[in-house]
């Protein structure tokens, strides 16, 4: 994916870069429709204009944003997996496994959460 290409050669880590890459080609991939764009140095993927999802990376995790209404829907998911969590995204440590099933469920959530919105944001 191009557009997350000079993102992803900015990451000191080749071990976070690859896990990243992974991730975001996941997505791309599991839901073709969803547009990939970088804003605000974010890799994030968005539908009809409207964010559903978004990432960024830290020392010792990658965040994963899924807006406010995301993390207060799969509260008790992002617990059973093991992430920590703020109030507007979670943490998936670089040692642990990416739950992807938990990501699948978050996206289409704020797909057909969504569907109505015309704004970027909630």
């Amino acid at each position: 994916m191009e557009v997350f290409q000079e993102y992803l050669d900015r990451m000191d880590s080749p071990d976070h870069r690859n896990r990243t890459e992974e991730i975001l080609a996941w997505v791309a991939n599991t839901f073709p429709n969803l547009v990939p764009l970088i804003k605000w140095n974010t890799p994030m993927f968005s539908d009809h204009g409207t964010y559903i999802i978004g990432f960024s990376t830290a020392k010792q995790h990658l965040s994963v944003s899924p807006e406010e209404a995301g993390i207060a829907h799969f509260a008790d998911d992002i617990a059973r997996a093991g992430y920590s969590a703020t109030k507007g995204l979670f943490r998936i440590p670089w040692n642990e496994p990416v739950n992807y099933e938990l990501l699948e469920k978050m996206i289409e959530f704020n797909r057909l959460d969504k569907v109505q919105c015309s704004t970027f944001w909630r």
